[in-house]
């Protein structure tokens, strides 16, 4: 399995220690860094603090749960574009619609298969780059546009002062012939 290009940030967030260690361990032999945080409402400060690149949220924890800390997360400016990932051992439909529902990208099942877990991940990671990439360029792409509007506006006065010029010079020729 190929390793991460830069070290990316990845939030677990899990209130089960053994599950902590072993994706906190696997993860980072792949160049990961990885925080954790043992409940939602831990996750919620640790998300806005550190911006993670990818958060991966257990759904049955004490206090509020995953679905609960997802939507918050996604209703916070901050952190609304990080995305999640849900790991769970509640594996019907109605769970995993709800985790997409509530802001989730994807949704993992336990027992946590590594290799499936880290192909996703790497996924994930992937596409948020590339979106960002994409919105930087299209910011950058508005600010060429409003440049080059600028430049027409410009061409546009000189081809009228140099048309104005041309209509004058021919009526000073006309008029000395």
């Amino acid at each position: 399995m190929k390793q991460a290009s830069r070290k990316r940030t990845i939030l677990i967030v899990d209130d089960n220690p053994a599950n902590l260690g072993v994706l906190t361990s696997f993860l980072k032999r792949y160049g990961y860094k990885t925080p954790v945080a043992i409940k939602g409402e831990l996750a919620l400060k640790r998300a806005k603090h550190i911006r993670p690149d990818l958060i991966l949220l257990d759904v049955l924890m004490p206090g509020i749960d995953g679905f609960e800390t997802c939507r918050q997360l996604k209703a916070d400016e901050a952190t609304k574009d990080i995305p999640v990932i849900f790991m769970t051992a509640l594996a019907s439909t109605e769970d995993k619609i709800k985790g997409f529902e509530v802001g989730g990208v994807d949704y993992v099942t336990k027992p946590i298969h590594q290799e499936e877990v880290l192909a996703r991940v790497a996924t994930h990671v992937r596409i948020r780059e590339l979106t960002q990439s994409l919105q930087e360029q299209t910011i950058e792409l508005a600010e060429a546009n409003a440049e080059i509007q600028v430049l027409n506006e410009q061409l546009r006065a000189e081809n009228l002062r140099v048309s104005a010029d041309l209509r004058e010079s021919e009526h000073k020729y006309k008029t000395l012939v």
